[in-house]
């Protein structure tokens, strides 16, 4: 995985939830306008609009260099005026220089997310994708290895058997105690599909080699689908597409 990933998670000061969205489209312009390197940059907001998560891609560090660049004023305001509480994780390689230039720009280490292994979209099915899911879960001790091989195992059966998966990206951080993976659908129907096909083999991935299952759903959610995650991770937290580089397209 080349491309650098972003997650940013903020919360809304109360009553603020319009001129997030405001100042949303006015981070928005600025990187379509100047920006040069950035691939993504989508809102979302929760159900109740208290908190907000910002997806962004880019090509590289430098990417999100230029794009933090051109935005510096407008984001200022932002949390200024509209939100606090903002964290936020990387996901891919970065070098030590910049991950040293964040912390002492941001004060604090940024989360680093290393790329373990993955199932590759084609353009045109990435652009079909209207449905996101990231799952989050913790490490057993000592057990890095064996979870990696468990992954794998999943990995061979989303891609011998899914029919609408669009994207299944698995990450680690750098001490091998947390796990994200990222996956996209072409329509909610295709987690269900998936759920179906991994099931027995999550279900040993939890037994012996993971815990602490959390999920959050970024799109148009069934009641079929809350009741999955209910079921399978505990509950599901839901984010609706509020605005970004490119629309969403339409159910």
């Amino acid at each position: 995985m080349a491309n650098l990933e972003v997650i940013a998670h903020l919360k809304v000061r109360p009553g603020q939830l319009e001129g997030i969205k405001a100042q949303a489209a006015e981070i928005l312009r600025l990187t379509r306008e100047q920006d040069t390197h950035t691939l993504r940059c989508d809102w979302f907001v929760n159900e109740d609009g208290s908190e907000c998560e910002v997806h962004e891609l880019f090509t590289d560090e430098h990417g999100l260099a230029e794009h933090n660049t051109h935005i510096m004023a407008a984001r200022t305001i932002l949390f200024r005026d509209y939100a606090y509480d903002h964290r936020s994780a990387l996901y891919g390689e970065v070098s030590q220089d910049f991950f040293d230039l964040v912390e002492a720009r941001t004060g604090a280490a940024p989360a680093v997310f290393s790329f373990l292994d993955g199932i590759r979209p084609s353009a045109s099915g990435a652009a079909q994708a209207h449905l996101e899911v990231h799952a989050q879960l913790k490490l057993r001790p000592g057990e890095l290895e064996g979870f990696k091989a468990q992954a794998a195992e999943l990995l061979r059966l989303t891609r011998e058997l899914d029919t609408h998966t669009i994207r299944y990206d698995w990450f680690v951080n750098a001490d091998g105690t947390e796990c994200e993976v990222h996956e996209a659908y072409q329509s909610g129907e295709g987690l269900i599909e998936h759920n179906a096909h991994v099931m027995a083999a999550r279900a040993v991935l939890f037994e012996k080699y993971a815990y602490d299952h959390r999920m959050t759903a970024f799109g148009e959610v069934s009641d079929e689908l809350k009741q999955l995650g209910k079921k399978h991770a505990g509950g599901l937290a839901v984010y609706s597409f509020v605005l970004g580089l490119e629309p969403i397209p339409a159910v």
